[in-house]
């Protein structure tokens, strides 16, 4: 999915985390996913949103815990 554009999403709130945004570049990703994360960030669950090149939502990951 090159082109893709990757989102760290609250659960509570779904609230996006616009400065967590990155975008896939490879055209065969090999499953790993590096996003610096900001100190900022509060404890809490969070899953990732894919979105395709045009915007449309492509793939949810599990939930996770943070903090």
């Amino acid at each position: 999915m090159v082109g893709a554009k990757m989102v760290l999403v609250e659960k509570a709130s779904g609230r996006q985390l616009a400065e967590t945004v990155t975008r896939v570049a490879s055209p065969v990703p090999i499953g790993a996913l590096r996003i610096r994360l900001p100190e900022a960030i509060e404890p809490g669950t969070y899953f990732l949103r894919a979105f395709n090149g045009h915007g449309e939502d492509a793939a949810r990951s599990a939930d996770f815990e943070i903090g």
